[in-house]
């Protein structure tokens, strides 16, 4: 088993022409997604190209700082990643163009993309996830009762890309694929993509991606797509099984860390021509999904909308526009948390009850974070609480 820096040194010297593309090489570039390549990839507007050997080299002549502020993401992407991608005969020869990044929030819009052409003339379409941007974040929730403007864009995107690569012959195969947001976005451009082009679509890749609500979208991404759709999940999944569906297949890989920060791809575990496949999902992921899978059930499009918002105005209550920035400050979460509050029922019922089912997790980190929002959200919480928590404690 190996991490995504291990696979570059293992296998950075072997070319696509001589290794055909893999799930591992799909991971790789999704998760490069995240990383702003504003005034360095050239933009559709701009065309032109560069290889990511050169991107690379660019991001890590930066200075610490400002390198930081452009990893768009949650998950730990650092030097060492971009420095083993700029040394790799296998990614670095990758040429990048038509690069395009927007946050809109009047729009609820959060969407960049890069389009990547191989040495063996294939493409990959990438799309990134969600970032830290509280925008981002409220896109994702909107998934469950609207199409989004990012899936919009996705759409319009890849059919750009299909329509520049076209040739006599018909054009390069494409893959698309994204993590997180980006799957689900890789699912929907697939799904949307002109029936004369479809056959050009190698492979969906959806890296631990949110499926589409099937009161949004009936068609089903598997059932559309057939075996071009690939879904890779972590074994402590969530964000990859919301909007799942009975006909959907998947593989599930192991990763290093345990808990909802599985959700990290760079703490994915791969093999020298794939990943490290596990048989299941953790049982605290089930409960979670199942909890989440009967919430959604119960609310319709309308009530979906209003939880949103509300949820959402309330993380914005304090001013920030960054996760980031009320997870780090005690004053903005105090500021989210009186919002909270102040919701109606409805919105204070679906956040109990998720906090809910978290608290009954078996993982004691998951348990005691979401006991202390618990209480002080509902500080009447009953003496059950305390010794259930020093027994987590034991544990």
């Amino acid at each position: 088993m190996a991490s995504l820096a291990e696979y570059l040194r293992w296998r950075g010297d072997i070319q696509f022409f001589e290794h055909p593309f893999n799930d591992a090489d799909n991971i790789i570039l999704s998760t490069f997604a995240y990383i702003d390549l504003t005034g360095i990839v050239p933009t559709e507007e701009q065309g032109g190209s560069m290889t990511l050997r050169d991107a690379c080299r660019e991001l890590l002549a930066i200075p610490s700082d400002d390198f930081a502020k452009r990893m768009c993401f949650l998950g730990k992407i650092d030097a060492e990643f971009i420095l083993l991608l700029s040394k790799s005969a296998r990614f670095g020869n990758i040429v990048l163009s038509a690069y395009l990044d927007v946050v809109d929030a009047a729009k609820s819009l959060q969407f960049a993309a890069y389009q990547a052409t191989l040495d063996d003339g294939s493409v990959y379409v990438a799309y990134r996830g969600t970032d830290s941007t509280i925008v981002g974040w409220k896109e994702d929730f909107m998934l469950s009762f609207t199409i989004t403007e990012s899936q919009h864009e996705a759409a319009r995107y890849l059919q750009r890309v299909l329509n520049r690569t076209s040739d006599t012959d018909g054009g390069p195969m494409v893959r698309v694929g994204g993590h997180s947001k980006g799957g689900n976005l890789a699912q929907y451009a697939g799904l949307r993509c002109p029936a004369n082009m479809r056959n050009r679509l190698a492979c969906v890749y959806s890296n631990d991606g949110p499926g589409i609500a099937p009161e949004v979208m009936p068609e089903a991404p598997g059932g559309e797509l057939g075996g071009t759709l690939r879904r890779i999940v972590p074994t402590y999944s969530v964000v990859g099984m919301l909007f799942a569906r009975p006909e959907d297949e998947r593989s599930i890989i192991a990763s290093n860390v345990h808990g909802i920060t599985q959700h990290d791809p760079t703490t994915w575990l791969l093999q020298p021509v794939g990943i490290q496949e596990e048989r299941k999902l953790h049982h605290d992921a089930r409960i979670l999904n199942d909890a989440i899978a009967t919430w959604m059930d119960q609310l319709s499009l309308e009530e979906r909308a209003q939880v949103t918002s509300q949820i959402f105005e309330a993380l914005q209550a304090g001013g920030a526009e960054h996760l980031t920035d009320v997870i780090a400050s005690s004053k903005d979460l105090t500021v989210v948390i009186r919002a909270l509050n102040d919701t109606d029922e409805l919105t204070h019922e679906v956040v109990k009850s998720l906090l809910q089912c978290l608290k009954d997790s078996k993982t004691v980190a998951t348990r005691k974070a979401a006991r202390k929002v618990l209480n002080r959200l509902w500080p009447q919480q009953d003496d059950e609480d305390d010794e259930d928590e020093a027994a987590a404690e034991a544990l």
